[in-house]
């Protein structure tokens, strides 16, 4: 039962990624107040079929708009609301506007127009840097690109310019310190409309952070329920919404489909893609890097997922434990990347995914889901695993020593305590910040980077006799050790990446190179994150083809007949 519907409109690119996790809550808190709540992604954005390339992008996002309001009107609610943060906010009163009637739109920190919103995306463009030069009037920012023709149309975008009344009733949020738009004004006078502020914006708009801020979601919750307020209604969800979806076709013209499962005692929420040609290949999981969700950095698990669907294998992408859509452990704190958790939560994913034999899978992470992958190597090798700028040395969210991390780099602890008392007074004088920082760089190792980037000069054999009798459990060794197992490595990497990963071991990475299962790609142009759209398509190539070389039936299949044939 439920006395109405709110349908929550997503941002766009990166600030969806930060978004999703507080949209969640936001969701479980209106649903506990008796409202059905739809989430969904836009035609070509998160887990919908479709790519940010496709054409006539701004109509396909509005029409998925429309399709979303329909979907939770034809369920029997009849009250309806809209929510959106940022372009979301400007997509749901786009909605409101063309239909007419909507009972409560709530504003949250919304964009007033598509020009204003591109001019931003331009400028993080600019600060962020990286990736290939835009073709002339296309835009590209951190996590989404806007082609010419995009561009074009959304400059047509605009809340002043949309006719009639919004909404029965209106909540708008602005950040704190910010007053309210004098356009959205003009264009609300007249209308039923709280003002209130989006606290914790800033922190949830932080892509590191990504804080759902608690004040906001309850307040939000609140006014949508008092905006809400008809009779309940029973909802019914049609069945041929519950079943898997098709997302796209196979070479051999094979349906793509995507379904989503539940793994382990915890059920981890996640998503497998497959076909019918996904048989006698090891199955795929894509572990998440921090705290994003499953579609991972800028939707590449979704895009690297279908691609490797395509070459016959079967693709598991799924939420750690405290994140996306899973639930979180006894004790657990949510929404933190770099949990102890995670290793479990890997494991039970191999286990639910291939319970016949948790080796046959092969293992993807990126940076600190990396980090988790290596883990899970050294405890549970798989087959094979493929590493992308994976983090080595870094400050846990718990205590040290309460867990075994046994790919973590750290400094020997009589070198930390040798150096806390000398680095305690050099760093006397630093602002608070930096001072810790060096700290933290004594406890996780980093701390010869720091040097060798202020001396450049130093030889690489000092680092090499700083690795063996200053640090434990330093890269190169974690990477032998899973090599020497008998376990399948990419290791693919960006220069700013790889340098603090193997300073010093340049002569034990080349011996590394000559074993059989080990393969390092360095991709001049990677940067860490691959927020930009030509990275993650290098970053998807090199992916698919090593996986189709060393894992797929057919190169098995070749390798034997070599092998029988040299015989």
């Amino acid at each position: 039962m439920a006395h109405g519907g709110v349908v929550l409109c997503q941002p766009l690119g990166i600030e969806a990624t930060c978004v999703y996790y507080t949209y969640r809550l936001l969701a479980d808190q209106l649903a506990d107040l008796g409202l059905a709540v739809l989430r969904f992604d836009y035609d070509g954005t998160g887990d919908s079929a479709g790519g940010e390339l496709d054409p006539d992008r701004l109509e396909s996002w509005l029409a998925s708009v429309r399709e979303a309001t329909e979907f939770l009107l034809s369920t029997g609610v009849e009250a309806i609301g809209l929510v959106g943060v940022r372009m979301g906010g400007l997509f749901a009163a786009s909605e409101a506007a063309r239909r007419g009637g909507v009972d409560a739109l709530a504003l949250w920190d919304p964009c007033l127009s598509g020009k204003s919103y591109l001019r931003q995306q331009r400028l993080l463009r600019q600060v962020s840097g990286g990736g290939e030069a835009t073709p002339e009037g296309a835009i590209e920012a951190p996590g989404i690109y806007f082609s010419p023709e995009t561009v074009a149309e959304f400059s047509t975008l605009d809340i002043a310019r949309m006719e009639g009344p919004l909404a029965k009733r209106i909540l708008v949020l602005v950040p704190p310190d910010t007053s309210p738009p004098q356009s959205l004004n003009r264009r609300l006078d007249g209308q039923s409309v709280d003002w209130e502020e989006a606290t914790g914006q800033v922190e949830l708009l932080d892509s590191k952070m990504q804080l759902p801020p608690a004040d906001t979601i309850e307040r939000v919750a609140a006014w949508m329920t008092r905006s809400l307020s008809g009779a309940p209604v029973p909802v019914m969800v049609p069945e041929a919404n519950t079943g898997a979806a098709v997302v796209g076709s196979t070479p051999s013209g094979a349906s793509i489909r995507e379904h989503t499962v539940r793994l382990g005692p915890l059920g981890l929420f996640g998503i497998v893609t497959e076909s019918v040609d996904s048989s006698g290949n090891p199955t795929i999981v894509l572990v998440d890097e921090g705290n994003t969700h499953h579609i991972g950095q800028a939707r590449i698990w979704v895009d690297l997922s279908r691609h490797l669907t395509g070459l016959g294998f079967r693709v598991l992408r799924f939420d750690l434990s405290g994140n996306g859509d899973s639930g979180t452990r006894l004790g657990q704190r949510g929404h933190v990347g770099r949990a102890p958790e995670a290793f479990e939560d890997v494991w039970d994913a191999v286990r639910a995914i291939s319970p016949a034999d948790p080796s046959d899978v092969v293992l993807i992470g990126f940076c600190s889901g990396g980090y988790e992958v290596l883990e899970q190597a050294l405890g549970h090798p798989p087959r094979g695993v493929c590493v992308i700028n994976p983090t080595f040395g870094f400050t846990p969210p718990e205590p040290e020593g309460s867990h075994d991390r046994r790919a973590r780099q750290m400094t020997k602890p009589w070198v930390r305590s040798l150096a806390r008392r000398p680095l305690t007074w050099a760093t006397r004088r630093m602002a608070q910040d930096e001072a810790e920082r060096w700290n933290m760089a004594l406890v996780n190792g980093t701390w010869p980077v720091a040097f060798a980037t202020r001396r450049p000069g130093i030889p690489n054999q000092v680092w090499s006799l700083v690795n063996r009798f200053l640090l434990d459990r330093t890269a190169i060794e974690t990477l032998e050790h899973i090599v020497a197992s008998g376990v399948d490595m990419l290791l693919v990497a960006g220069p700013s990446d790889l340098t603090p990963m193997l300073l010093g071991a340049d002569r034990r990475l080349e011996l590394l190179g000559h074993s059989a299962g080990f393969k390092l790609v360095v991709l001049d142009e990677l940067m860490h994150a691959a927020w930009v759209l030509d990275q993650r398509e290098l970053l998807i190539q090199v992916l698919s083809e090593h996986v189709d070389a060393r894992f797929s039936s057919a190169a098995h299949e070749t390798a034997a007949a070599e092998t029988a044939t040299t015989a």
